[in-house]
């Protein structure tokens, strides 16, 4: 069974009769790039709560007890390589969300921008009718 509660939503909308069309209009879906950027949030929510818990000295950022073989200090900088990449890629992974809900808020502020222009410019042709 597939998994559909977490595909992206169309942002655009075609008509029937324009898909396939290349020189068709598309109309921006504000309503699905907020429910995108619901998505994005609650992705960045999920990343605070597991951030913190790898910061030094909580749950998931103490260095596990590796004993003194000889294996040990592989044990130790293996796990210490992995930390560290892995704080790294969810600090880089946090910025890239961040990234996107900014360009999706930007997205959306546009396309009301140019849909009031557009009605005022509409309201504007009807009244030198």
């Amino acid at each position: 069974m597939v998994d559909n509660r977490n595909q992206i939503p169309s942002i655009h909308t075609l008509s029937d009769t324009q898909i396939g069309d290349p020189m068709a209009e598309r109309t921006l879906d504000t309503e699905a790039l907020q429910e995108y950027k619901t998505l994005i949030q609650e992705q960045l929510d999920h990343l605070d709560d597991i951030i913190p818990r790898l910061k030094k000295g909580q749950v998931l950022g103490r260095l596990p007890a590796f004993g003194q073989l000889d294996a040990s200090a592989t044990a130790r900088t293996n796990y210490e390589t992995f930390h560290s990449t892995t704080w790294d890629n969810l600090q880089n992974l946090r910025v890239s969300l961040s990234g996107m809900m900014e360009t999706l808020q930007s997205s959306i502020d546009l396309s009301d921008e140019a849909d009031d222009a557009t009605v005022n410019e509409m309201t504007s042709y009807e009244g030198e009718l």
